[in-house]
Order: C-alpha cells, then structure tokens, then sequence
C-alpha cells in the first residue's frame, strides 16, 4: 500500500475544507490511489449546498432526501462491505471520537495499527479501538 501511504504523507498538514478537503473527498481519492477508483466518486459534490453565504454542507434531513438513507452507515453498506473486526490496512474508517458532522460521523482510512482522519490542522491519526464502523473493497 505504498500508494496509501504516499498519499497520506502529501496531505499531513493540508486542513480540512468543506466540498474540496474533506473526509469524503480525502477518503475517496485514498481509495482510488488504492484500488484505481473512488468508494464515493458519485457523491463528491452532492452534499454540499451553495448559498449567499458561500458553500456549506447540507444537513441531516436534507443528506436523506439526496441519498435515500436514513444513515452514514447504510449508504456506505451499498457500496462496500462492512466488517466488525479491528480495521485492515485501507479499510474505510468511520468514528465519532474525533469532530462529528451532520451524519454523526468522521470518516478515515485504516492505516495499519492507526486510523488518518482530517483536522483543521493536517492529519490526525486514531488508535483502531476508536474507530465505530469498518467497510472493504468489495
């Protein structure tokens, strides 16, 4: 997974940004740097709501309304397969230990031992006893 960890290495101090770099947009381009193609690729764009205000992402309900489920968890499960075991080596990563959004949780990807999720700082790395749900490539 040389490839996971070149990516991770090029975005360790790049802070999240809503729509451009965030956990599904840095999720889903570490997948593709994986496996040749996006988990999300069409979703990227369809969470977000543009305003007078600027971009902001849309809310509970709303997400429901888009995408037709009533959970993070459940959509994720019609593209992936989920797992309930300690999280492998890029395995998709969900938690609600660290900063939370309008789906109750932060995405991430398994990177052995720990878990890289975004921060407004750069990466932030999770012991895999933190993390809440894992899914694989199917």
């Amino acid at each position: 997974m040389k490839a996971l960890n070149d990516y991770l290495r090029e975005l360790k101090d790049k802070s999240f940004e809503w729509g451009r770099h965030d956990c599904l947009t840095f999720t889903n381009e570490a997948w593709r740097r994986m496996y040749g193609f996006g988990w999300a690729d069409d979703w990227i764009g369809r969470y977000m709501l543009e305003t007078e205000y600027g971009s902001r992402p849309m809310g509970r309900d709303r997400l429901k309304s888009e995408f037709g489920f009533f959970s993070l968890p459940q959509a994720i499960n019609t593209k992936l397969v989920p797992v309930d075991r300690t999280p492998p080596r890029g395995a998709l990563v969900a938690t609600t230990k660290t900063k939370r959004y309008a789906t109750g949780y932060a995405l991430g990807i398994s990177n052995g031992l720990k878990c890289a999720f975004l921060s407004d700082k750069g990466l932030k790395y999770l012991p895999s006893e933190d993390i809440d749900k894992v899914w694989i490539n199917r």
